[in-house]
């Protein structure tokens, strides 16, 4: 299992941020390496995706995500995978003032294979910084 975590101020406005977070459909806009993403369902401070995505291989994975704006919070957990066995995680949000946003980002991955620990490292660590600069970029260009 790998898991990871990075925090970084980003120069982006809150509600931004958050409605990009939030903004599941579009990911394959932004997101490195995720080629779909369909809701499924939505309700209030719910939704459920399933995401296409490339690691190593086309993966498909299904989330139910819980949403809570006041809070700036968003967290996953898997419902369905044929190669992961765990995919959880939150993003946790923070207002520092106009235009700046503490974004912490947490993941917990485990494949249903065995994968050497350096792979699933640099898997899972290796892309946060990158990921977290898109989010930050596509909230900025947020009308």
């Amino acid at each position: 299992m790998a898991q990871a975590e990075i925090k970084e101020t980003l120069a982006v406005d809150y509600d931004k941020l958050y409605e990009t977070i939030v903004k599941y459909e579009d990911y394959p806009e932004f997101v490195s390496g995720c080629s779909e993403a369909h809701v499924e369902s939505r309700a209030p401070g719910k939704a459920r995706v399933k995401y296409l995505v490339n690691l190593m291989k086309e993966v498909s994975y299904t989330l139910d995500l819980s949403e809570d704006r006041e809070k700036g919070v968003v967290e996953w957990h898997l419902v369905n995978s044929d190669f992961m066995s765990k995919n959880s995680g939150r993003w946790e949000l923070r207002k520092l003032g106009p235009g700046k946003t503490e974004a912490k980002y947490s993941l917990e991955l485990d494949l249903k294979f065995p994968v050497p620990g350096f792979v699933m490292n640099k898997l899972v660590k290796g892309s946060l910084p990158a990921m977290l600069r898109n989010f930050e970029k596509r909230a900025q260009g947020a009308g």
